[in-house]
């Protein structure tokens, strides 16, 4: 009999990949993804959230010390480049 805790991790890792995937598929192909920077950036949750289930299925502290540092990092510098295209097309 296979317990709870031995088919978790297995189930969090292959639901985690089939959400990367199908995540990156649709911000590369998604509705409006090469017109609107910001619907891009609000459609890399699903792929992150692939890769937490990933991480989940590893370690638990090491998914949350990740997460948490590289959302917040990769959040700033993305608004940031956008911030920066906008007024780089209003100048031209």
């Amino acid at each position: 009999m296979i317990s709870p805790t031995e088919t978790l991790p297995w189930i969090s890792f292959y639901l985690g990949i089939a959400l990367l995937v199908i995540g990156s598929l649709g911000v590369v192909f998604g509705p409006k993804a090469s017109k609107e920077p910001i619907i891009r950036l609000i459609n890399l949750t699903v792929p992150i959230t692939g890769i937490a289930l990933i991480f989940i299925s590893y370690n638990y502290t090491l998914t949350m010390l990740t997460i948490l540092s590289v959302n917040t990092m990769f959040y700033i510098i993305t608004i940031r480049a956008i911030i920066r295209l906008e007024e780089m097309e209003a100048l031209y």
